[in-house]
């Protein structure tokens, strides 16, 4: 099964899609990258730290097949739809430039009142006026949000 998701992203220097509500400074560099070339995997971390409070373990992480799981809060997160995307808030953590867009998710997926998590995903489709986002996405990119909700937007079943 997969379902469309709907997401904010903050693009980096380098024109690469991360999580818009995650600060990256404590995390692996490349664990929280959307990955241009092929499926974004989640992780779960609660293995991966010392204790709650401690710093990420140097051991490789890899994605644990019962992920994510409905007592954890780890997964690939995404709207359910455009309009809850629409209402959401801009995050304000970071400088980066943000882009909103589609994902297609996969793979186990918890959905909840307002989202879901995966444990797979891609982006599919950005706006993106400004040509931020590197071209090795192969996404389809918008000028405007319209645009891309009227080719994207689909009811939730």
């Amino acid at each position: 099964m997969s379902v469309i998701g709907w997401r904010q992203w903050a693009v980096d220097g380098a024109g690469r899609l991360r999580p818009a509500w995650t600060p990256w400074s404590p995390f692996p560099a490349g664990l929280l990258l959307w990955r241009p070339d092929g499926l974004t995997k989640a992780f779960c971390l609660r293995g991966a730290r010392d204790d709650l409070g401690g710093q990420m373990s140097q051991s490789p992480l890899t994605p644990h097949p019962r992920m994510p799981g409905e007592d954890c809060v780890c997964g690939l997160y995404a709207w359910l739809s455009a309009h809850e995307l629409a209402a959401a808030a801009t995050p304000r953590w970071t400088s980066r430039p943000i882009v909103v867009g589609a994902a297609r998710l996969g793979g186990r997926i918890v959905v909840s009142e307002r989202g879901y998590r995966a444990q797979l995903g891609y982006p599919v489709a950005v706006v993106d006026p400004n040509g931020v986002v590197s071209t090795a996405y192969p996404v389809a990119r918008y000028r405007t949000w319209d645009a891309l909700v009227a080719e994207w937007d689909q009811p939730v079943k």
